[in-house]
């Protein structure tokens, strides 16, 4: 992978340097075994950063999935937020408009109310008498 490779590359340009740098003070004899090595070693150190290197990327992947599915969750809960409050909305129109009927029903009664009490001894005592009538005299047709 790119990292891996670029730490490959930085560790093998850190030994060349080493190399030059000694090369200049005194000329070093590499063996064959010594390369070697060099070469192994270089590639258990790009194993490992590979290995590490792909657990990261497993661990980015989980995360991203995670991410992804939550996103949906609070999308979904959004929409259902947003549901919620045009319901409640409309509610609040419906019992405001039952408040007002009702209102406008006490204005109306009010005064009814109040002739009701001003005529109590001649029209409501009659009401019941035909009321009265009306009732008994229709229980009793077969």
């Amino acid at each position: 992978t790119a990292a891996s490779q670029v730490s490959l590359s930085f560790t093998l340009s850190q030994s060349l340097l080493k190399l030059m740098f000694i090369d200049a003070i005194i000329t070093p004899v590499m063996t064959y075994g010594q390369l070697d090595g060099l070469v192994n070693k270089w590639s258990l150190e790009l194993e490992d950063q590979e290995k590490h290197f792909l657990h990261q990327a497993t661990l980015v992947n989980a995360w991203d999935y995670t991410l992804m599915k939550n996103g949906e969750k609070i999308t979904a809960l959004h929409g259902e937020v947003e549901k919620v409050k045009l319901d409640q909305k409309r509610l609040e129109q419906e019992l405001d408009f039952i408040l007002s009927q009702q209102k406008e029903l006490e204005n109306l009664l009010i005064p009814l109310e109040e002739s009701l009490k001003d005529h109590s001894g001649s029209v409501y005592p009659h009401y019941i008498d035909e009321h009265e009538k009306t009732s008994h005299s229709g229980s009793f047709v077969l």
